[in-house]
């Protein structure tokens, strides 16, 4: 079956094991699987992408197929168990997003393996297919933030102490003054960051931190400048990529992105 190859240039493509980093798109469309790997060609030099039909998955373990991640088109909830079994097989990636043909459903978040570090309406905006897969390769998570599990962070009358942003009390997070510098942010920028990244919509971080929506947004919007990205999801994946924690202690797991296609 001839598929879509999007090669990096010369002596480049390799990930910080210095191993290729190769995206696989699984989808049945011909049209779609080629305009998502063009999309995914202009993520960076650094990777590899290839497109692939529903009948590339039925081959025989493969070493030197072994993919860093994969987006799986998943046609109907019946296959979904059955494709994704098929597609680790196949590439054995380090992680998968699934690509869902309408809006996801509560049924469709359930008994994910853990190789599923995603999920995505086929529908959504380049944009957000961009954040989401750059989110992912981080080590992060991306699902519909309707679908999350990250609550809004309680009221609190007061703001959040510039050394120690925090969800858990038991652990010693990492200085938040520290990371605030190494990205080249503000402490009340640092605090945005922190809270978007705990996937709290706008509204809800102008309340924790006792100021104006209107004054969150500025905040969001020079955080997004000094970062040079254009939403919460790639903030996400420029701070994690630059060491930052977030506001987690050093045992917490990576920040997890939700995208609804919204920065509300």
């Amino acid at each position: 079956m001839a598929h879509l190859v999007h090669r990096p240039q010369k002596g480049r493509g390799t990930d910080r094991e210095g191993i290729m980093t190769k995206i696989v798109v699984i989808e049945r469309n011909v049209f779609f699987r080629a305009g998502i790997v063009q999309l995914l060609s202009g993520l960076t030099p650094e990777v590899t992408v290839s497109g692939h039909a529903y009948s590339d998955l039925d081959v025989e373990p493969d070493k030197t197929r072994q993919a860093t991640l994969v987006l799986l088109s998943v046609s109907s909830p019946e296959r979904r168990d059955s494709l994704i079994a098929a597609s680790n097989r196949a590439y054995s990636p380090k992680s998968m997003i699934l690509m869902s043909e309408g809006e996801p459903t509560t049924d469709s978040m359930q008994g994910l393996p853990a190789v599923v570090a995603g999920l995505i309406n086929k529908q959504s905006a380049p944009e957000v297919f961009l954040a989401c897969v750059r989110v992912v390769l981080a080590g992060g998570l991306c699902f519909p933030q309707r679908m999350g599990d990250a609550p809004e962070i309680p009221h609190r009358s007061t703001n959040i102490p510039d050394t120690e942003i925090s969800g858990k009390s038991e652990s010693k997070p990492v200085p938040a003054g520290t990371e605030a510098a190494m990205l080249g942010l503000t402490p009340r920028q640092y605090e945005v960051l922190v809270l978007l990244a705990r996937g709290n919509p706008i509204k809800a971080v102008a309340r924790n931190l006792n100021i104006s929506v209107a004054t969150a947004k500025v905040h969001t919007d020079s955080v997004y400048q000094r970062l040079g990205v254009h939403n919460r999801g790639e903030a996400i994946y420029a701070a994690s990529a630059r060491g930052a924690r977030l506001g987690r202690a050093t045992s917490d797991p990576a920040p997890t992105a939700h995208f609804d296609g919204r920065e509300g």
